[in-house]
């Protein structure tokens, strides 16, 4: 059985991220919301670049982007897309 004490208390993934992201808003330096989003193109080539998370909802992360981008085209192609949150003041990271 895993213990659920302490930093990963809860079952819900969601609200522990908005509980993460909200700390790391009052000590995390710069861009406590940045991510490092990941597609991969047609042929399997994957591209990573910096975006800003906008909000966590119930059941879904919220970034912005141009629809007419490279990474809109990656997603809407491979239908999924993977990014980290990473908090070095913390030592915390999340990845989807």
């Amino acid at each position: 059985m895993t213990d659920r004490a302490g930093i990963f208390a809860g079952d819900d993934p969601f609200a522990i991220a908005r509980r993460w992201l909200a700390e790391a808003e009052r000590t995390e330096p710069n861009d406590p919301n940045a991510i490092a989003l990941s597609t991969v193109d047609a042929g399997g080539m994957p591209n990573a670049r910096m975006v800003l998370l906008k909000e966590i909802e119930d059941a879904a992360f919220v970034f912005y982007t141009n629809y007419e981008s490279r990474k809109a085209a990656e997603i809407d192609q491979a239908g999924k897309a993977a990014f980290v949150m990473h908090w070095k003041s913390l030592r915390r990271q999340i990845r989807v």
